[in-house]
């Protein structure tokens, strides 16, 4: 994916964001370098993981991965032989390998239920044998067990049991009256690893010994006795012959680390992978958002999407980390986009400050997003797998290259129009804007016509009239906009396709009190502006717009009452299969009446469509040739029970108009009509108002 689209997107923002729900360095780190996926398949993996972890934590799920450090300079170290591993790291390391180890056993866990996630956890090597062998050495305050070694255990008794011996020598120093006077305090101290007394040094010569330092006063003298240098020489050579064996300790616990170097690292890193998956699962349920569906196909459909930084931007400033319930859904506006089905281009116009941007914004984001393996902020999404995503947006003036902001945007398109192809998506903001607005309008139309001949999906977002015009002459284009409420001055960030939209400079201005003789000599003027096809058609499609709504309702009506109607309709399809005649053809008969119905509806409602909103006249076509579809089966299902000869006395009937079985009494072929009895009555019925059943048993 282009790098530039990511910076102008903002997808470092949404991964800085990611990144905070992770819990180790790894994690954090591979949250911030997350990067689209070449391939479909690599993303639909990670749509995967993140998607079953998403579901494992709502189901109460705990993953036992705690703060992880990274410890693999220190293996690389280890593996290099420059020196032994500190206990600290080696304890590090050893809390790194039992995390994995956990980890691994809790995914494996999962079984059939998460079988991604059941993966990921067979992939974490572990290291079983190194982690029991640093436990045994090394304590939890990082220091080298005396059970390390038998030398090591051996030394530390003799250091013990010397100690004892000085401390018990001076403490009998001390207690002598002739030379408990003379000390600043009856305790012995340390100096220079040495035990000492602390002299007054006007008293130098009331204990014999050697002289190791004075206080910053000078009025103490630090004494070693002369009783206890012997011992304390002893002591000094003890420690030293611990410190050796302690270092040749690390030094096999290094050797043993450096040995399963390839090991830890894969456990470091699966581990950061992990935490990865973890971290879009937990954002993904805090935003409330939908495991988007990457397809090879073409169709770009976000419902209910809303800019995830806009989101985030709603939490409350203490959050560090919000939850679902943090976060205020309302106040961001939802949006419905579709893409590549029966248009290619869509041309997104309306008044300044109406949230354009962000809908060019949201398409790019919610794209990488899904191609990242990152739930998207919708009710639902299909995201195609582009293979690139390009994007100019923004008013950017390049000092550095002495650029204007027209000329930065037409670098940045000029390299789309290279690079573009019909697998790619470009998102375009303020086409043609920066210059003259006629030869902007006329590159601007340029620039259309070569992204139609390329065949990539593309949202632009424009002000001029001549490309707004544009979309309505070509079946690849289709116009949108944002609403904007001229009562109260304001944009309702609603977004719609099917309709161009307006800058509503005029009432603006009339709003904010410019006066009416101005406002009327402004209307003039512009009724002498060339506008033409223009200023026709936006008269026209605003003036079709409550109609359109009215139409759109009435198809959402029929689409509801097709699915209400979709179980039935299996129903009775298994019934008449199977045979079970009075039941099955009793709802079959009212199926039919009804699906007829609303066939004809929708017939009525493709005519009023016309061509002004051609994604929903498709949505109609659709819905009409699916219910003339069921039609067929049900009449060619109740055709072939029907009798191959005349009606007679003693034949079981449907009288349709009543929805209800009864039995020939009289035929009257002469006037067309049968006496039948239903229940308890008799009524005379037309015979093309009977629907017979088949042969009767003998």
């Amino acid at each position: 994916m282009d790098a530039e689209a990511r910076r102008i997107l903002e997808f470092g923002k949404v991964l800085d964001i990611l990144a905070r729900y992770a819990a180790t360095s790894m994690g954090k780190r591979k949250a911030r370098a997350l990067s689209p996926a070449q391939q479909p398949e690599q993303a639909q993996r990670r749509l995967q993981e993140t998607t079953e972890m998403a579901n494992a934590f709502r189901e109460g799920y705990a993953l036992p991965l705690g703060s992880v450090d990274d410890v693999t300079s220190h293996v690389d170290r280890a593996r290099s032989g420059g020196g032994p591993l500190e206990p600290a790291v080696l304890g590090n390391v050893a809390t790194c390998l039992e995390t994995a180890e956990r980890v691994a056993q809790s995914l494996a866990r999962q079984g059939r239920t998460y079988p991604a996630l059941t993966r990921l956890g067979q992939s974490i090597p572990t290291c079983r044998e190194l982690t029991d062998r640093i436990r045994g050495a090394v304590d939890v305050n990082d220091r080298v067990k005396d059970e390390a070694s038998a030398e090591l255990r051996r030394i530390r008794r003799g250091i013990q049991r010397l100690r004892k011996q000085i401390e018990g020598t001076l403490r009998g120093l001390i207690e002598n009256p002739e030379v408990r006077p003379h000390l600043q305090y009856p305790n012995p101290t340390m100096c220079r690893d040495r035990y000492v007394l602390p002299v007054n040094s006007y008293s130098k010569k009331a204990v014999n010994g050697l002289v190791h330092g004075s206080s910053d006063s000078g009025a103490t003298l630090y004494i070693e006795p002369m009783a206890v240098v012997q011992t304390g020489n002893e002591l000094s050579e003890a420690i030293g012959e611990e410190e050796d064996e302690v270092r040749r300790i690390l030094w096999e616990l290094t050797r043993a680390v450096g040995a399963e170097a390839d090991n830890i690292k894969a456990a470091t890193e699966r581990l950061g992978e992990v935490d990865l998956v973890r971290a879009r699962a937990r954002m993904s349920n805090a935003f409330d958002m939908c495991a988007p569906e990457v397809t090879r196909g073409r169709t770009l459909e976000l419902r209910k999407a809303r800019h995830p930084l806009l989101l985030w931007l709603t939490r409350p400033e203490e959050t560090r980390l919000p939850e679902r319930g943090d976060l205020d859904f309302e106040s961001v506006v939802p949006l419905d986009v579709r893409l590549g089905d029966d248009f290619d281009v869509l041309m997104i116009t309306g008044p300044n400050t109406g949230g354009k941007t962000v809908v060019l914004k949201s398409m790019g984001l919610a794209c990488l997003m899904a191609h990242s393996g990152l739930h998207v902020a919708a009710e639902h999404a299909t995201v195609p797998s582009y293979d690139a995503i390009f994007a100019d947006i923004g008013d950017e003036q390049s000092l550095e290259q002495s650029l204007s902001t027209f000329s930065s945007h037409m670098s940045h398109i000029v390299r789309v129009l290279k690079h573009a192809t019909p697998r790619s998506l470009v998102l375009l903001d303020e086409l043609g804007a920066g210059t003259d607005p006629a030869e902007g309008s006329a590159l601007g139309e340029a620039i259309l016509r070569r992204l139609v001949q390329i065949g990539c999906c593309a949202a632009v977002v424009t002000h001029l009239g001549r490309l707004k015009t544009f979309a309505t002459s070509r079946p690849q284009v289709e116009n949108a906009s944002m609403e904007f409420d001229t009562r109260t001055l304001r944009p309702t960030y609603r977004f719609r396709i099917g309709a161009p939209g307006s800058s509503n400079a005029l009432e603006i201005a009339d709003r904010l009190g410019l006066p009416a003789d101005m406002l009327e000599q402004a209307r003039q003027l512009l009724d002498t502006e060339p506008r033409g096809e223009y200023s026709a058609m936006l008269e026209d499609v605003q003036k079709a717009r409550e109609e359109a709504e009215e139409r759109r309702d009435r198809m959402q009506y029929l689409e509801d009452q097709a699915e209400k109607l979709k179980e039935q309709y299996e129903d009775v399809l298994a019934r008449l299969q199977a045979e079970e005649d009075r039941r099955g053809a009793d709802i079959g008969f009212q199926m039919r009446d009804e699906l007829e119905r609303m066939a004809q509806e929708a017939d009525r409602l493709q005519q009023d469509m016309g061509t002004v909103h051609k994604a929903w006249a498709q949505r109609v076509r659709s819905l009409r040739d699916g219910l003339r579809k069921c039609l067929q089966n049900i009449e060619t299902l109740l055709a072939g029970h029907d009798l191959e000869r005349p009606l007679e006395e003693g034949d079981e009937v449907y009288v349709i108009k009543l929805h209800k079985w009864g039995t020939v009494e009289r035929v009257d072929e002469g006037r067309g009509r049968a006496r039948v009895k239903v229940g308890n009555m008799s009524v005379d019925v037309e015979l093309d108002e009977l629907q017979p059943w088949g042969e009767q048993p003998v």
